[in-house]
This record gives structure tokens, C-alpha cells and sequence, in this order.
């Protein structure tokens, strides 16, 4: 079955694990990571997850779980050896209209979770649908060697740079111009270098490039912003 991929704002939104052992223990830095509200619900717990709760990080209830538990999530994940229950999670999170995932047994799933890493702003993701996993691992791991810490850098200059961009560059198009030789240039190569300078000055060609004439433009940018970024 074809997934439509996105990203989700999980920010102070509860999301209940119910099972702590195993895969879905994986789950919890990263849920911490968005700012998640984590609530995990089983009656024992790997080490990691009751260091999360002794720590505050997470809620841990430990007993099993009962329906009416999943009020207020916004998603759910199980994991636990019993299928009975995970038929009654399912149940419960489909009535709910809740996201819900049963790890390992794609009926019981509305989503499929991804591999991922992060560059700053740059969150790579590669999904298989649930149908292989370790294949989404394996390919994560080789990305994660060629997307080097560059494209943080890229990225926190890129989103300094846009409202110069938005303000000196007309019309849409020409932006998009902009942007798309921006990428296209040496800029990626210089930052893995740590050549700033460089990178300044090819932002600066390509600006005076893209840029209309000078009367043409409200209430112009010094070049000097440009340099600072």
C-alpha cells in the first residue's frame, strides 16, 4: 500500500507507548527530541525507559493496558506479545481517528514510521511502507555519510538570507532562479571546507546577478547584510 509522506508537529502533543521493551523503547529520544509528551503504559520497562521517567523526561504507568487509556493521544505506538490487545489498541485509536501503530503488523498500522537523521534544519527520511525496514535503516546509514554538517550550515544561511531574497530579487520566478543556483553552485563545497568568505562571495555574485536594477527596488539592502550572514 502507497503511504503519502509528512512531517508532523508533535510539539505538546501526548503520545502514549504502550509496551517498553525492545524496538519501540527507539522510539522515545527522538518523540523527546520534537518535544513530544511521552506516556508509556506496561507493567515492566527497559532500563532506558525507567531512567527516562526517573529523570521526568516521560510518564511511566506500570500496569497493562486498559481501553480508555489512549484519551488525548495523538498517536500511538504497541508492542507488546499479546495480539488480543493490540486488536483492542487498534479498535480504541480507530475510533478516536488516532494515529496508530502496532509495530510489526501492518493491519493494525495507519502510519508507518521512517528512518531518519537530522542535519540541522535538514530532516532526511526514507521509508519503506512497513515492508522493510532494515532496508530504510541500511539506506539512512550510507545518506547519513555523504550529508555532511555543510547542509546545516547551508540551510541556517539560507533562512537568513531569504528575507534579502524576498525583498531585492523580482518576481517569483527569478527567487526561484536564485535559489536553485545557489545549490547548484560551489556554496555546498566551500562551507564543507569552512570557507566562509567564499561562501559570501558567491551569495554576493549570485545577489547582484538576480538583483533588478537598483531603482526598481523599495527601500534597497546594503551589501553589507549580505556579508554578514
Amino acid at each position: 500500500m502507497k503511504t503519502y509522506p509528512i512531517n508532523l508537529v508533535l510539539q505538546d502533543r501526548l503520545v502514549i507507548l504502550v509496551g517498553a521493551q525492545g524496538e519501540i523503547v527507539h522510539k522515545i529520544p527522538g518523540l523527546l527530541e520534537v518535544g513530544a509528551r511521552v506516556r508509556v503504559i506496561a507493567p515492566s520497562a527497559a532500563p532506558a525507559v525507567m531512567e527516562h521517567a526517573r529523570t521526568g523526561e516521560i510518564e511511566w504507568l506500570p500496569r497493562r493496558y486498559r481501553p480508555g487509556d489512549l484519551v488525548g493521544a495523538a498517536m500511538v505506538f504497541a508492542a507488546t506479545n499479546d495480539p488480543a490487545v493490540h486488536d483492542l489498541i487498534w479498535a480504541e485509536g480507530i475510533a478516536n481517528q488516532q494515529l496508530v501503530n502496532v509495530m510489526d503488523v501492518l493491519d493494525r498500522c495507519n502510519f508507518h514510521g521512517v528512518a531518519t537523521f537530522r542535519r540541522g534544519l535538514l530532516t532526511v527520511a526514507i521509508g519503506t511502507s512497513g515492508a522493510a525496514p532494515a532496508l530504510a535503516v541500511t539506506l539512512r546509514r550510507r545518506l547519513e555519510a555523504e550529508i555532511g554538517p555543510e547542509y546545516a550550515a547551508f540551510l541556517e544561511h539560507a533562512q537568513a538570507l531569504r528575507p534579502i531574497i524576498q525583498q531585492r530579487i523580482q518576481p517569483f520566478r527569478r527567487r526561484v532562479e536564485f535559489w536553485y543556483a545557489l545549490v547548484e553552485s560551489e556554496a555546498l563545497a566551500t562551507l564543507q571546507r569552512g570557507d566562509e568568505a567564499e561562501f559570501a562571495r558567491i551569495v554576493g555574485d549570485l545577489l547582484n546577478a538576480y538583483t533588478q536594477p537598483v531603482a526598481a527596488i523599495p527601500q534597497p539592502i546594503s551589501e553589507s547584510a549580505v556579508a554578514v550572514l
